[in-house]
């Protein structure tokens, strides 16, 4: 244990270092004088002075700790990047350095600077990271040499939360917002990590394209560390619920990836044997999964856990190992102790050290109090390893989650009881699924059936968990809090270790019959399979679904046979992929047409994904082409790269679907709007029986006038009011001409334009239609017969 204390010192040092600004040479001189004294009185003979001598020996480390920090502050002179912060107008020339981070809306960049140009200015060599937000699209590789002109600034800060040091404890003092870019060379950097992000990037495309989202999504946080496809609504469930921890490669996933491959391996291997095999795996994964330093780090803190308890046997090795590990990480860079996600990783790996044998003996000992031998075998059959151990790595992260996320979720434990034990088929079928479907699709596929069930119950039961009134309370827990229960844990756990009987562990290995329980598995999983399957089939009627999307248009329509339309995608990728997730069967991964009314991002955005995820029979646009807009663009490009044929389409056209729908365009005609694109916007009337609807894309009055003067039929049950209800659409003449009984509107809540405008509203009362909104109802869903409608509406 004298390592742990003298480290311990050491991170003390870092911190108090970070709050008193002190010459490295003080450090240097307190952590050597304190050292050397210390090792001095440890050596005496008195038990005073060798507690002395550990206390000095202590302190000593935390000088040292206070040296590192302070000799790796960065001199800001004229030869780095953060010098020229607050320069309006400035060129950096640099090296993309890490993986891209894709959000629905921006791309986060982290370019190594080589030299910076002012106006009219010769070029200056610099360094240091730039951290850069540009648009959507075009994605920015690894490896990638730019140019970026724009404002140099200094990130920001307030009283809540501290953009600056957050990105300063990651070495980046400067923030760059939609530059102009300019790419000067591709593939450079390293090509081991190129290699790596390649096989990642390949994983998540195989994973899109197996799984309906947001089962899809989930996955890809579980098993790559990526959750930002995750639509909002769910990831603040997770939230909500205290089940974040699967969701982001931390501490947990790793210990329960140790739990996975330590049970798969020790029936063939052996205790030691497993144990050389999970590290093994631990490693794979590490390096499939992009090998950044929150995976590294968890990665380590789990390798030290199965060389210890695993391979030694001791426990007491186990801690030194740890703090050793933790020693050299703030070693090479001391900002990693403010990282929440080494925070998290260290205290689950401590954690597991101390409470995961205690927990399992005592669930055990406790269930053989209320039931029989046999009973209680069956109950921690039912509980799992994974379950107790995934517990127990929580009792030490639970106050800095807390103090963090600042709210306590009322849902956690029974959230963690019923969704932990479903969590190793996630990893093990979802994994499978994605490394045999990148070389065998039709077979991935199969195994994805099997993963989707225990992502959907997950997901099924995160919703329903945070629909519980007051599933989550906020809670402010400060520091001295945080530090006060680990000050209580640390004497409640000395005080148990001092107890003179040790309970015995548990020799009996619980088994069953493992033919048994793989037969009636298959069995519950085939069952269940053919119940979705059958429950998803089509039911005979058209069904027309105005989906939420926000501020934007996304109309999905399927047949009364199942043949499917997407009309638009809306502004948020994730946001739509969620949709068409709740909209299309699991096992249904085409969609036999997408229309894009016109290039703007709030219909276009969410489409460029789409082609990734399902095969698309053919795309209908207005005719405009390259050079629109970026993110048309790449809808474009994905439409072109999965051999998607483009149809423009025609006024006086009809299309017939089957099933006696057809779809009669009636804008636009020969030629474009130039200034106006919002004119050329796709308007189509779909016909079934004595139901029909109108969808008019952005069009507004001249479109609107354009239409009334070609003499196409107009008249239609249900019109989607044009431009997300905007007065200059949905015209007064128009609306005459249409005769509507429902108008809807799809915009999103307390949108900054005002849509619906109140005149559009005075208009449809005029008519006599009734406005059905999606920013009030959420998903709107028109079910028709061909003769009878019916419309039902989803939060």
């Amino acid at each position: 244990m004298l390592l742990v204390y003298l480290i311990t010192g050491w991170f003390f040092g870092i911190w108090l270092a970070s709050s008193h600004t002190l010459a490295e040479a003080v450090w240097l001189g307190v952590g050597v004088a304190g050292c050397l004294l210390g090792i001095g009185l440890r050596s005496r003979p008195s038990t005073t002075l060798r507690v002395a001598g550990l206390v000095l020996a202590c302190a000593g480390m935390a000088g040292l700790g206070g040296a590192r920090y302070t000799a790796v502050q960065p001199e800001i002179n004229e030869s780095h990047i953060a010098y020229y912060n607050g320069t309006a107008n400035v060129t950096i020339t640099g090296v993309v350095v890490d993986e891209p981070d894709v959000r629905d809306r921006s791309v986060n960049l982290r370019l190594l600077a080589e030299q910076v140009m002012l106006e009219e200015g010769m070029p200056v060599p610099v360094s240091g990271l730039v951290q850069v937000r540009t648009f959507r699209f075009p994605v920015v590789a690894y490896g990638t040499r730019l140019t970026l002109s724009g404002a140099l600034e200094t990130p920001p800060e307030d009283e809540e939360f501290s953009y600056k040091d957050y990105l300063a404890r990651q070495d980046v003092h400067s923030l760059m917002s939609l530059p102009v870019v300019t790419v000067l060379a591709e593939d450079e950097g390293s090509p081991v990590y190129r290699a790596i992000f390649a096989f990642k990037a390949r994983a998540q495309t195989t994973i899109n394209q197996l799984f309906p989202n947001p089962q899809a999504a989930l996955l890809t946080g579980i098993l790559l560390g990526d959750d930002n496809g995750l639509p909002p609504d769910l990831a603040d469930d997770f939230r909500a619920t205290g089940m974040t921890h699967i969701i982001a490669i931390s501490g947990f996933n790793i210990s329960l990836l140790v739990v996975i491959l330590v049970s798969l391996g020790e029936p063939f291997l052996g205790r030691r044997g497993a144990a050389v095999f999970a590290i093994s795996g631990i490693v794979l994964y590490t390096v499939l999964v992009g090998a950044d330093a929150s995976v590294v780090r968890a990665a380590m803190m789990g390798t030290i856990y199965l060389l210890t308890q695993r391979w030694l046997g001791r426990p007491n090795f186990a801690f030194a190992s740890l703090f050793a590990a933790g020693f050299l990480m703030t070693l090479v860079n001391p900002f990693t102790l403010w990282d929440v996600g080494f925070q998290l990783s260290f205290m689950a790996t401590l954690s597991l050290m101390l409470y995961a044998d205690p927990f399992t003996h005592w669930t055990h000992e406790q269930l053989r109090r209320m039931m029989s031998r046999r009973a209680a075998r069956r109950v921690m059959n039912v509980l799992s390893e994974a379950v107790v151990i995934t517990l127990a790595a929580q009792v030490l992260t639970l106050p800095l989650m807390i103090a963090y996320f600042q709210q306590v979720s009322l849902m956690s434990l029974p959230a963690n009881a019923l969704i932990l034990p479903v969590q190793p088929a996630v990893m093990i079928w979802g994994g499978l699924a994605a490394l045999v479907g990148m070389a065998f699709p039709a077979v991935g596929q199969v195994i994805a059936w099997a993963a989707w069930l225990p992502l959907t119950y997950t997901i099924v039961l995160v919703r329903a968990f945070a629909a519980v009134p007051y599933a989550a309370v906020p809670v402010h827990m400060g520091w001295g809090l945080v530090l006060a229960f680990y000050a209580f844990m640390a004497a409640v756990t000395w005080l148990g270790k001092q107890k003179k009987e040790r309970r015995a562990q548990l020799t009996a290995v619980l088994r069953q019959n493992v033919n048994q329980r793989a037969t009636l598995g298959g069995a519950l999983v085939a069952a269940l399979l053919v119940f979705s399957w059958g429950s998803s089939q089509p039911d005979g009627r058209l069904h027309v679904a105005f989906l939420d999307v926000g501020q934007g248009d996304a109309i999905f329509i399927q047949t009364p046979s199942g043949r499917q339309i997407l009309v638009d995608g809306g502004l948020y990728p994730s946001v739509l992929n969620d949709q068409l997730g709740r909209q299309m069967p699991f096992w249904d991964r085409e969609i036999d047409m997408v229309v894009a009314t016109h290039p703007d991002a709030d219909h276009v955005s969410g489409l460029a994904g789409v082609f990734t995820r399902y095969k698309v029979g053919q795309v209908l646009t207005d005719g405009e082409g390259w050079g629109e807009s970026p993110i048309y663009d790449a809808v474009l490009l994905a439409a072109e790269e999965s051999g998607t044929p483009l149809h423009r389409a025609m006024a006086g056209e009809v299309i017939h679907i089957g099933d006696g729908v057809q779809l009669e365009i009636v804008h636009p005609g020969e030629s474009l709007e130039a200034e106006a694109r919002n004119d050329n916007s796709v308007s189509l009337r779909l016909v079934y029986g004595d139901f029909t609807l109108l969808l008019t894309g952005d069009a507004e009055e001249k479109a609107e006038a354009a239409m009334l003067a070609a003499g196409h039929p107009l008249h239609a049950l249900v019109f989607k009011a044009g431009h997300h209800g905007s007065r200059t659409s949905s015209t007064a003449p128009f609306l005459a001409a249409v005769r509507p009984s429902f108008i809807i509107v799809s915009a999103g809540a307390d949108n900054r334009f005002g849509h619906p405008h109140p005149e559009v509203l005075q208009r449809a009362e005029a008519v006599g239609a009734a406005v059905l909104r999606t920013d009030e109802l959420g998903t709107i869903k028109v079910i028709t017969d061909g003769q009878r409608m019916w419309w039902q509406a989803r939060p």
